[in-house]
């Protein structure tokens, strides 16, 4: 049998990352679980996209079949990483030279690419 060359990661955690104290660019970053899923839904209704490395003209190296937010109860995975409620999820069949990377360990996750506006405390509309 082939495989199937699927994969399944967290594309974004909801909320702040406690490891994570201070980004480079020296902020800190996160989604709320309710701009999360607003984000995740617009993912999928503008024609989902995947590519490597974030470099342009890699489009296509993956076909997203699954894209959720996880609602239930905290999981384990076998890496370490605890998926939360409030998390995105992606799921995806990978072409073969990404399927490759992917065995070989230079893909590891999900990093999505997009603009976003930073709301400073005390700043919300």
């Amino acid at each position: 049998m082939p495989e199937q060359r699927y994969v399944l990661g967290v594309a974004y955690q909801a909320g702040p990352d406690p490891r994570i104290k201070r980004g480079a660019d020296g902020g800190r970053d996160y989604f709320s679980p309710e701009e999360l899923e607003k984000a995740a839904w617009s993912f999928l209704r503008n024609g989902p996209q995947v590519g490597l490395f974030h470099a342009d003209g890699t489009e296509g190296a993956a076909e997203i079949v699954e894209s959720y937010i996880w609602r239930g109860d905290d999981w384990a995975l076998e890496d370490g990483v605890v998926v939360k409620a409030g998390d995105w999820l992606i799921g995806a069949i990978l072409d073969p030279v990404a399927w490759d990377l992917y065995k070989s360990g230079r893909i590891t996750g999900w990093s999505p690419q997009g603009t976003a506006r930073r709301i400073t405390p005390g700043s919300r509309p």
